[in-house]
């Protein structure tokens, strides 16, 4: 009977501690730089869900202007607000959908004149470079029958990496300009 020893030529019985470092190496700069990237895009996709409910606190917002001719001071159909802020209500996350959320803490109900804003928030962690990322979801009386909606990020640079082109731009104070 023959070993192996035998039958397999020398240099095919394993990897020599070169390659394996080598290899290692390797690993470990193209993980170096793929975290980030896989960081950003779990933080983005967070914030597109984040869009999912201002949309949906909008829908709100809109069904009850048009069934009852006003912009009311809470967000229709919600529960009792935790506090005030900007002259305004606040929610958390889980007082408002019942569940906590491991990004969003906080939803605020603005007045700004006859206007509104719903500001949707989450506070610096490390995970987005203490970043702390509002959404603002803007919505603008034009007139005793209509309104107006867009969303922005106050140009705070920090958090613009974050967010769709849609809500890049623009000033929660800016009511003319759209």
């Amino acid at each position: 009977m023959h070993s192996l020893n035998n039958i397999l030529p020398r240099t095919s019985r394993g990897f020599t501690l070169i390659e394996l470092l080598t290899t290692v190496a390797i690993l470990g700069v193209l993980m170096s730089v793929a975290v980030p990237y896989m960081q950003n895009y779990i933080i983005r996709a967070r914030v597109t869900e984040g869009l999912q409910l201002l949309s949906e606190l909008r829908r709100r917002v809109e069904t009850e202007f048009y069934e009852r001719g006003n912009l009311t001071v809470n967000i229709p159909a919600s529960p009792t607000p935790d506090g005030q802020i900007h002259g305004g209500p606040w929610y958390s996350y889980q007082t408002m959908f019942g569940v906590p959320h491991d990004m969003w803490e906080r939803i605020e109900y603005q007045p700004k004149g006859p206007h509104r804003v719903i500001a949707l928030r989450a506070y610096r962690k490390t995970e987005w470079l203490n970043s702390d990322i509002g959404l603002h979801f803007q919505i603008k009386l034009v007139n005793a029958e209509t309104l107006a909606f867009r969303c922005t990020v106050n140009n705070t640079q920090d958090r613009i990496q974050f967010v769709p082109s849609s809500c890049q731009d623009g000033d929660v104070n800016d009511w003319t300009s759209w």
